[in-house]
């Protein structure tokens, strides 16, 4: 299990608290959800990269899932299904 770690910011002045404050208000977020994610936009790196990384790692889970086999074809299932 991966664990997060925290991060604790001092002294933010209060002119910028209340921007943070109005951002995460204007998108119903907490504060310290607003404040991750303009963190993310700022430092996560590219974004394509990012998404690209989460696909990959999709597929390799997909990969380790057997196939799923069914007794009869999906096209009997769904005319059967219809005919109840």
């Amino acid at each position: 299990m991966n664990s997060m770690a925290s991060l604790q910011i001092r002294d933010v002045p209060e002119p910028l608290r209340q921007l943070l404050m109005q951002r995460a208000r204007t998108q119903k977020r907490s504060l310290s959800q607003q404040a991750l994610v303009d963190l993310e936009a700022l430092v996560g790196g590219d974004p394509r990269a990012r998404r690209r990384q989460v696909l990959q790692r999709i597929q390799e889970r997909w990969q380790r899932i057997p196939p799923m086999h069914w007794d009869e074809p999906p096209e009997e299932l769904i005319r059967a299904d219809r005919e109840r």
